[in-house]
């Protein structure tokens, strides 16, 4: 089916038409760090928070973090040419994609590695009822501490938003001036399902929130922790379980 629509969609001129769209969802999903899955051509890929998440797009490519298939980091080729499901509000979005290269990004305070990719030319959407991008404030009340990552000096406290495999979202009163750009350490307690978190962070944003003296700061790990993924998921197991339940 997925051939199908491909060859359709050549033939009737459209695939221009649908470049645009094509980039609005890469620009959000880089946005929201948005979880990938990695599959053969026409195999099924599902976002799987332990792939790895979409990093930004640049220009006529985009950029991924180095996936990984459970424990192990998954090597990609040059050329090589595979299946990309990327995770979204409603569901997920399928595309096929080529893999340009290794990318590595040295302007922050710490690297980042990952592939760049080919946009792809169209971009299929399935609705599924798991997010891996998942609110944690309500229900779980988690904590969070930043502090500066050589002196240790608190920069701010509050509450963990919400959790991808990639980063997080914190609404804190900063006690000193934030930016983006910024390397911190970030500790977050949770009390149940998702591990306690100690682990470096930048901050990709920062936007004053609705109450006055707190500020909303979109957070990337420098690297994932190793269970966060496999928390994010029993967490949506055991909301799903309770709304059944009720």
């Amino acid at each position: 089916m997925r051939i199908w629509f491909h060859r359709l969609a050549a033939c009737l001129g459209i695939e221009d038409a649908a470049s645009q769209s094509v980039r609005t969802v890469l620009e959000t999903a880089a946005l929201r760090s948005a979880s990938i899955g990695i599959g053969t051509l026409d195999g099924v890929a599902l976002p799987n928070p332990l792939s790895g998440h979409v990093v930004e797009l640049d220009g006529d490519s985009f950029v991924i973090s180095r996936p990984q298939e459970g424990a192990t980091r998954r090597e990609l080729v040059a050329g090589e040419t595979l299946h990309l499901s990327i995770a979204s509000d409603a569901g997920f979005h399928h595309g096929d994609v080529e893999v340009i290269g290794r990318w590595v990004d040295r302007s922050g305070a710490f690297p980042r590695y990952g592939y760049r990719l080919a946009l792809p030319r169209i971009l299929l959407h399935e609705e599924r009822r798991g997010l891996h991008r998942v609110p944690v404030a309500f229900d779980l009340t988690p904590r969070a501490s930043l502090f500066r990552p050589q002196s240790l000096v608190l920069a701010g406290e509050g509450t963990v938003l919400d959790l991808s495999e990639g980063g997080a979202r914190v609404r804190v009163a900063p006690s000193s001036s934030v930016a983006p750009g910024e390397a911190l350490l970030l500790k977050a307690a949770f009390p149940a399902v998702v591990p306690d978190l100690e682990t470096r962070v930048a901050i990709a944003h920062a936007v004053p929130a609705r109450q006055e003296g707190l500020v909303d700061l979109g957070l990337r790990f420098a690297e994932p922790p190793a269970e966060l993924g496999k928390a994010i998921r029993a967490l949506e197991l055991r909301r799903l379980n309770r709304a059944g339940a009720a």
